[in-house]
């Protein structure tokens, strides 16, 4: 794993602007793993990126209690949401591991929940709240897909 980068994210615009950086540089397969707390702006960031992509900003909602949305862009776009559940049998239950290897992106929203289950090709944004920075962005990556996306926006 390449050392992460970080990126100040003052305004709400410098959070839309990263998603369209980021959507700029994916390539599926892969997965992409949002971090952060409760109003750290993962939900937000997920619609900055789907709308980056073509997709009418309107459709995107948290999938919170459905557990899951799909999106149709350039390619599907999965986007998931582990805050609800409570075992890794319910991460498998949704077929998320099917959808690693298909050519499409799956968005994570409490990715950290369940780390096991992430794939070798993973994107990870950390969304953490800074009193003097408004929020601060930490970017990483595993395997080569991820990578990439990461030195481009370095």
């Amino acid at each position: 794993m390449q050392q992460p980068i970080r990126r100040e994210l003052p305004t709400l615009a410098a959070t839309e602007k990263l998603a369209q950086q980021v959507a700029q540089f994916v390539q599926p397969p892969l997965a992409i793993a949002l971090v952060g707390t409760l109003g750290a702006g993962k939900t937000q960031w997920v619609r900055f990126f789907i709308e980056s992509l073509g997709i009418a900003a309107g459709q995107v909602t948290s999938p919170t209690y459905v557990l899951q949305h799909t999106y149709h862009g350039p390619w599907p776009i999965h986007h998931f949401d582990f805050y609800r559940l409570e075992s890794i049998a319910q991460v498998w239950d949704l077929g998320i591991d099917e959808l690693f290897e298909q050519p499409c992106i799956v968005v994570i929203e409490w990715a950290d929940k369940f780390p096991e289950c992430l794939p070798d090709h993973c994107l990870t944004i950390q969304l953490a709240e800074d009193r003097l920075a408004g929020r601060i962005a930490s970017i990483s990556a595993s395997g080569s897909h991820a990578s990439q996306v990461v030195r481009k926006l370095a």
